[in-house]
C-alpha cells in the first residue's frame, strides 16, 4: 500500500471519528494549522473555539485532543488552533494567529455543521489572555473584517488581563503592554464572559480575574466569575475534559 493511499485512510478515519486534524488557516507557518472536533450525527451545533496556553512560548493543539473529544461528545464542536510562540515571534503575532484562525471559523464551520450564531471563544492561562484580548479589543477582528457581534461569549481560564512586565514578548514601553491588556479595552458591547480561576493559581491570577469581572461588569457587560476549588493552574483545564467537573459544568451551561 502506497504511503499516499495511507495517508487518505487516516484522513477518512479522522472524518469518520469526528475529528479532523491539520487543517491550514493561513498559508505561511507550520504552527498556522487547526483541528476540529464534530458532534457525530449532529447540526447547528454550537462550537468553542479553543486557545491553549504555554505562556506565549510553549504548547500546541495536538496537547489538547481530550478537550475536543469531551465537549464534541456533548454535542459541541471544538476548534482548536496552534499558532506562533514567543520570543522568536513576538506579540501580536499570537493574538493575529489566533484572529485569523477564528476568521477561518467563521467563515468555514458552517460547512461542518457549526451554528455561526453560536461561536464562541475560550481559553487558558495564554490563552485566556489571547481570548480576551481578541474579544475586547476590536481592532484584531477588524483586521479579519470580523466584528465583536461573532463572538457569542468568552470562557476564559486563569487568564492574564494586564500585562505589566513580560518585556520579552510585549515590549519595552508601557504603552505597548497597556495596549496588549485585555482590561484596558472593557468598553460596553463585549461579549459576555465566564471568568474562571482555580484555588492553587498562579500568584496574581485570581486579582486579575476579579478585576477583569468588577470592569465587565461596570461597563454593563454581562460576566460571571467562578473559582475552581482544590485545583491548580496545570490541571484545572485538564480536569474539564474528564466530565462531572465544575469547569466543565459551567462551559456546558454557558455554551448551550
Amino acid at each position: 500500500m502506497t504511503e499516499l493511499r495511507v495517508a487518505l485512510l487516516l484522513a477518512f478515519a479522522a472524518v469518520a471519528a469526528g475529528q479532523t486534524r491539520d487543517i491550514p488557516y493561513l498559508p505561511t507557518n507550520n504552527k498556522h494549522k487547526l483541528d476540529i472536533y464534530l458532534p457525530e450525527g449532529k447540526k447547528h451545533f454550537p462550537v468553542l473555539f479553543f486557545v491553549h496556553g504555554g505562556a506565549w512560548r510553549l504548547g500546541d493543539r495536538s496537547k489538547y485532543r481530550a478537550i475536543g473529544e469531551h465537549f464534541a461528545a456533548q454535542g459541541i464542536g471544538v476548534v482548536i488552533p496552534s499558532y506562533r510562540l514567543a520570543p522568536v515571534y513576538r506579540h501580536p503575532a499570537q493574538i493575529e494567529d489566533v484572529a485569523a484562525a477564528f476568521a477561518w471559523t467563521v467563515k468555514n464551520i458552517k460547512q461542518y455543521g457549526g451554528d455561526t450564531s453560536r461561536l464562541y471563544i475560550a481559553g487558558h492561562s495564554a490563552g485566556g489572555h489571547l481570548v480576551s484580548l481578541l474579544a475586547l479589543d476590536e481592532k484584531y477582528l477588524k483586521a479579519q473584517q470580523l466584528s465583536r457581534r461573532n463572538i457569542a461569549g468568552v470562557v476564559s481560564i486563569s487568564g492574564v488581563y494586564k500585562i505589566s512586565k513580560l518585556e520579552w514578548n510585549f515590549g519595552t514601553a508601557e504603552e505597548e503592554r497597556q495596549d496588549a491588556s485585555p482590561i484596558a479595552h472593557v468598553s460596553r458591547g463585549a461579549p459576555p464572559f465566564l471568568i474562571m480561576y482555580c484555588q492553587r493559581d498562579i500568584i496574581t491570577l485570581a486579582s486579575q480575574a476579579k478585576a477583569l469581572n468588577q470592569a465587565l461588569l461596570e461597563a454593563k457587560v454581562k460576566s460571571e466569575l467562578l473559582l475552581l476549588p482544590g485545583k491548580n493552574h496545570r490541571n484545572e483545564v485538564y480536569a474539564i475534559a474528564d466530565g462531572n467537573d465544575r469547569g466543565e459544568q459551567a462551559i456546558l451551561e454557558f455554551v448551550r
